[in-house]
């Protein structure tokens, strides 16, 4: 399969793609939480709400079905029109059904902390189960399964441009009446966590700024690790590691939430490569989510991944070393989900080390990169979804280009690379090979496995507002 445009529709014209759907509103409630508050919420049907799906009769919603245990979770929904699965998300453990009437129903089964996704158009009329070790999103949106079963979602979140990399006004902050445990010293942080539990919810005390210099932490499974970011204007308790020991400082098992926190290392500038190094969140478990952080100063990576995960209105930045420092890179799994996040000056933000697929959506990447934003490594990745994200940083530091690329897919993906409703800041249209062009495929001379549609190239705002990252 090779994709590849020289050239792209205008601002005006829509792209109707099964694998999208538009930009809206995000946010969501905690794990523990979201059922009881949505379901209070004032509904409305879903597809009266915003966004691309509510501009013409082509448009095309999201709903994501997440694992949030060790069991497979069976389900089954149906829709007033058209159903598709997201490739690379929802395969071969799903059906989809023509009724006779115009509906369509899909049945399928999520595995063990995975995530099915798929397109629809109109209305969801019945969703089962009801309950259970699962989350269900619309347009990135946390919503009550009954409540989407009865055409209905969470009216009561800010835009997500309100929130856009966490922090003030972020619906979502963990308050410390919450907590399990309140920690302000590494021995209280070591002890909470070798004796915490599912469910239990670690906090790291608001004007505490905790060393790690000589081990590494694991967050058992089902626990949150939080702090107060966000709340009344506050920064959030901070774990630090001050000098580089083994991966990094903090680890992850199964289903962690790490929310709230600032995760810092040693480094505030760019620098040349060397070693030891180490990465600020290290996830190693299944279903993991990391939210309304601030990830800085790494080496390595500010987070590594070797599973999935859903990393979201966080900032991430100055993971600074040459040959190395990302924001966040994915080694394993094949549905990382990275949105409403803010980055600066790392080398790559979001990279990939060949294998891994992931989808990155409505972030900001702020002026400062070292080399390109987001790509991956050889062979190629998965699945790549790359959309409604804006791009400013045209000069690249290693190199003193300007402008250089935003987005490199080293390699050929498995299934695709698919790159739309971006804005590129960099003007060149997109060209294979190694150049200096906005998205570039360096090892091919011909475009292979990568399509690119909708975006807009320039410094100059675009006139789509379904362009870019939410603003």
């Amino acid at each position: 399969m090779v994709f590849g445009n020289q050239s792209e529709p205008t601002d005006d014209e829509r792209r109707d793609d099964r694998n999208h759907s538009l930009p809206g509103r995000s946010g969501g409630l905690g794990r523990r939480s979201f059922l009881t508050a949505a379901a209070a919420a004032v509904g409305a049907p879903l597809l009266a709400r915003g966004g691309r799906a509510a501009q013409g009769s082509g448009g095309r919603r999201r709903i994501e079905i997440d694992s949030t245990g060790s069991a497979a979770v069976n389900y089954e929904f149906t829709a007033t029109g058209a159903v598709e699965p997201v490739r690379g998300d929802a395969e071969g453990n799903d059906t989809v059904a023509e009724n006779g009437d115009g509906t369509q129903t899909a049945t399928g089964a999520v595995g063990s902390w995975g995530r099915d996704t798929y397109t629809f158009q109109g209305r969801i009329t019945s969703f089962s189960p009801t309950s259970g070790d699962f989350e269900v999103r619309v347009d990135g949106t946390r919503v009550d399964p009954g409540a989407v079963a009865k055409g209905k979602t969470v009216q009561s979140l800010p835009a997500a441009s309100d929130v856009l990399g966490g922090g003030d006004g972020y619906p979502d902050a963990v308050p410390q009446s919450a907590a399990t445990t309140v920690v302000s010293t590494l021995s209280e942080l070591e002890s909470a966590l070798n004796s915490a539990s599912s469910g239990d919810v670690v906090y790291v005390a608001p004007d505490a700024s905790i060393n790690v210099p000589d081990r590494e932490l694991t967050i058992p499974a089902g626990v949150t690790l939080a702090s107060n970011r966000g709340i009344d204007g506050a920064e959030g308790g901070e774990i630090r590691a001050d000098e580089v020991y083994g991966e990094g400082p903090l680890h992850t098992e199964h289903q962690v939430r790490i929310t709230g926190l600032r995760v810092t290392g040693s480094i505030d500038e760019y620098v040349e490569y060397d070693r030891p190094v180490h990465s600020g969140v290290v996830v190693k478990g299944r279903g993991c989510e990391i939210d309304n952080v601030e990830v800085s100063g790494f080496s390595y990576s500010g987070v590594k991944l070797l599973h999935s995960a859903r990393i979201h209105h966080s900032y991430i930045h100055t993971n600074a070393m040459d040959g190395l420092g990302y924001g966040i890179v994915c080694i394993g799994g094949g549905s990382t989900l990275v949105e409403y996040n803010r980055f600066n000056l790392n080398r790559h933000s979001v990279a990939n080390e060949g294998t891994a697929g992931y989808e990155v959506r409505y972030n900001h990447f702020g002026e400062d990169a070292i080399a390109y934003q987001v790509g991956t490594h050889r062979p190629g990745g998965a699945t790549l979804e790359i959309h409604h994200n804006t791009f400013v940083p045209t000069k690249h530091l290693n190199s003193g280009e300007d402008p250089e690329s935003h987005v490199s897919i080293r390699g050929v993906p498995d299934d695709i690379a698919d790159i739309h409703h971006n804005w590129f800041h960099n003007p060149k249209k997109p060209a294979p090979g190694r150049g200096t062009e906005s998205i570039i495929q360096p090892h091919s001379n011909e475009f292979k496995n990568l399509n690119f549609d909708t975006n807009h190239y320039g410094p100059k705002r675009p006139s789509d507002p379904t362009i870019g990252c939410p603003r």
